[in-house]
């Protein structure tokens, strides 16, 4: 069975969705560059010595507000998955085959 032609609701529904993954698409790039720092380049410059002496304290203290945000990006990739996935059952309308 070939899809139907698609009108302005199935155009709405499909850029609906696809906001919702570019959603998730930035909001790894900012989990991952948040954990880079947090886990690879501070420890790094804290053990190479390149931080100095005065400021080695304050960047370890740094280092938990970071993982706080990283744990909010996690959320928000949750939240916008649980969006996604909800607006993507309105692609079925369009499209009845799981599989191509």
């Amino acid at each position: 069975m070939d899809p139907e032609p698609l009108n302005s609701v199935d155009w709405r529904a499909t850029s609906l969705t696809l906001r919702w993954i570019w959603f998730i698409v930035i909001f790894t790039f900012g989990f991952s560059t948040v954990m880079v720092l947090t886990h690879a380049m501070i420890p790094s410059l804290l053990d190479s010595g390149h931080i100095p002496d005065g400021l080695r304290e304050r960047v370890r203290k740094l280092r938990f507000p970071l993982y706080a945000t990283a744990l909010l990006f996690i959320a928000g990739i949750a939240v916008w998955f649980w969006f996604a996935a909800d607006s993507a059952h309105e692609l079925r309308r369009i499209w009845h085959r799981d599989w191509i």
